[in-house]
């Protein structure tokens, strides 16, 4: 028992010192945005407006451009587990140049959809002022998916600490471009939201460039080795087939809480802006968590690569408990705290109470949210994603949506049923892939799955 203890210990301490710099990226990712808010927010109504309404379109691209991009961390994981370096060298170019290809997507659909941005129902002033910055910050994409994807290679191989000092470099360039840009400093003209959007395209490009040459001088490579003539079609095959199932479970969560804030806007603008308040709360308070989950899941990934199948249990509950205990924190402060959070946004009160009472249910289902985000990261590292994307879309679409609805509408609770749906989901969500982990890392499982996935790294 005491020698239980101990790996355990050990387990937990090695997927720590993992995770706490990924926490801190995680955060560093909600920087760029929120510094743009800010510094918008001093310009007027309509630019605040206009930037709320972009990021809702462009965010929902990034999430599903991020879900596709999370097979590089498996894929990577696996590979510097198994010790097989050309397999990591593949992985990287390939994956470098599917951001690229994901990311041009991505701002193509945005180019697209600008002639028809009134289908959105916005007010003529806010889709006039949205049009150039979502001209501009869909292009930067491509740069935003390409840093991601080379940054997930770096946390792969365990090295996530250079990758977050140059995301946070890029998030203090942001804010020195934001300011002048903006407002016209130093003989510039004020361009304001368009000021906005060169800022954070700049911004995005220096970190790619800066994680990119880290990658590099990490795999021992020049520059020139990233041509696409180095790239494996084979393996970008592969990257894609396994990202896509997780785009998909990405973009069903992050699609739920969108709708969730339309039916919101249905109630009127109270609720709608209370509801922006706690999901911009439980967003921050997520990336805690979501630190937690991608450490388990690079640790998970080193385990298979490594066929150290007896770690793999010891890692998973490790990385659960500590995701727990993070919420257990978190949910203190919503029950108690709620209506003292809602003041930091607003002084109108209407908006205030309401906040406050979301955020009681938003602490009560913190220790779902906290399980089930580390149970699929646990999942992810074992490279088990059909099925958990399966009960994501179950659980959002199926459970949290419906249910929300009903609770709202047909049973009249108003605001607060909606948050009631989704927390239903979320309890579901944590139930059914704590199933699914501990039916993963079972003996019966060991040497069989993971084994199958590993050797196919070199395969594919």
């Amino acid at each position: 028992m005491p020698g239980s203890r101990k790996l355990f210990q050990t387990e937990l301490g090695a997927t720590l010192s993992l995770a706490i710099p990924m926490m801190v990226g995680q955060f560093g990712q909600m920087l760029m945005g929120i510094t743009d808010t800010l510094v918008l927010g001093r310009v007027g109504v309509v630019p605040l407006a206009a930037i709320g309404f972009s990021n809702t379109l462009l965010g929902t691209l990034y999430v599903g451009g991020i879900g596709i991009l999370a097979a590089v961390g498996i894929f990577a994981a696996q590979a510097h587990g198994a010790k097989l370096e050309s397999a990591k060298i593949e992985v990287f170019r390939s994956a470098f140049w599917l951001s690229l290809f994901v990311g041009t997507a991505a701002a193509g659909v945005v180019i697209v959809l600008l002639p028809m941005l009134g289908v959105f129902g916005e007010p003529i002033p806010v889709e006039v002022a949205a049009r150039p910055y979502l001209a501009i910050t869909g292009l930067s994409l491509i740069p935003a998916l390409g840093s991601m994807s080379v940054k997930t290679y770096c946390e792969a191989l365990g090295k996530p600490v250079i990758p977050t000092v140059i995301l946070y470099a890029g998030v203090t360039l942001n804010v020195a471009l934001n300011l002048p840009l903006v407002f016209g400093w130093f003989g510039l003209p004020a361009l304001g939201l368009v000021g906005s959007a060169i800022a954070t395209l700049c911004a995005r490009i220096f970190v790619l460039i800066g994680v990119t040459g880290y990658a590099l001088r990490l795999t021992r490579l020049p520059w020139q080795a990233l041509t696409i003539l180095g790239v494996s079609w084979k393996k970008m095959g592969s990257l894609l087939r396994t990202g896509l199932p997780i785009c998909c479970q990405y973009v069903a969560e992050a699609g739920a809480f969108n709708f969730s804030a339309i039916m919101m806007g249905w109630m009127g603008t109270i609720p709608l802006a209370a509801h922006q308040i706690v999901v911009t709360c439980a967003a921050t308070t997520f990336m805690f968590p979501l630190g937690i989950s991608i450490a388990a899941g690079v640790r998970l990934g080193h385990a298979v690569g490594s066929r150290a199948y007896s770690a793999l249990r010891r890692i998973s509950l490790g990385a659960i408990m500590v995701s727990v205990l993070i919420q257990l924190g978190f949910a203190a402060i919503y029950l108690t705290l709620g209506h003292q959070v809602a003041l930091l946004f607003t002084s109108q009160t209407e908006v205030v109470e309401l906040a406050g009472r979301l955020m009681i249910i938003t602490g009560i289902f913190q220790i779902a949210d906290g399980i089930q985000v580390a149970s699929a990261g646990c999942l992810r590292g074992l490279a088990d994603i059909r099925l958990p994307m399966l009960i994501g879309i179950f659980c959002y679409w199926a459970a949290a949506i419906p249910t929300g609805f009903i609770f709202a509408f047909s049973l009249h609770t108003g605001p607060t049923g909606i948050w009631v749906g989704l927390a239903i989901g979320l309890f579901v969500a944590a139930l059914l892939l704590t199933w699914r982990l501990q039916a993963m890392t079972g003996p019966g499982r060991q040497g069989t799955f993971v084994l199958e996935k590993t050797e196919n790294l070199e395969a594919s």
